[in-house]
């Protein structure tokens, strides 16, 4: 008989709201402290409950513009460093990953690209300007090693 192993989840996204929040930290619009508390209040909330926070604040019209742009180059940044991945070194950084022993939700922002935000148990925020695909493979790595 073989044993079920625990389940495995590994996630990584780029959320409109959460931009949004550190959009208006690099636009001096809030505090460092203030940002941690919105990145805790959005780990807790629906959805769409977060967009309608980040909607309500006055200076979300003037983000959509720059915040749409940047996830459009961000995305294609992304898909095409996974399409460049080889499948031996996907699985490879799978097992990496399994092995760590934690679920890992990754959220990249608008931040440069080794600034991180971690919240356990298995949120990291991670920043992703000027990264390269095997950096930001390496980083969701390390942030996973990091939660445990």
């Amino acid at each position: 008989m073989r044993a079920a192993s625990a389940p495995f989840v590994w996630s990584e996204d780029i959320d409109e709201t959460l931009n949004f929040w550190f959009w208006l930290w690099r636009a001096n619009g809030i505090s460092e402290a203030d940002l941690r508390l919105r990145i805790q209040e959005w780990a807790g909330l629906h959805p769409y409950a977060g967009h309608l926070a980040a909607r309500a604040h006055p200076r979300f019209d003037a983000y959509l513009p720059v915040g749409q742009s940047w996830k459009m180059t961000q995305g294609e940044q992304h898909m095409a460093g996974y399409r460049s991945e080889k499948p031996r070194a996907l699985r490879a950084r799978y097992r990496t990953m399994k092995a760590a022993g934690v679920n890992v939700r990754v959220q990249w922002v608008m931040a440069p690209f080794g600034e991180r935000w971690l919240f356990p148990p298995d949120l990291a925020v991670l920043g992703t300007e000027g990264s390269t695909p095997e950096a930001r493979r390496g980083a969701v790595v390390e942030a996973a090693y990091a939660l445990r």
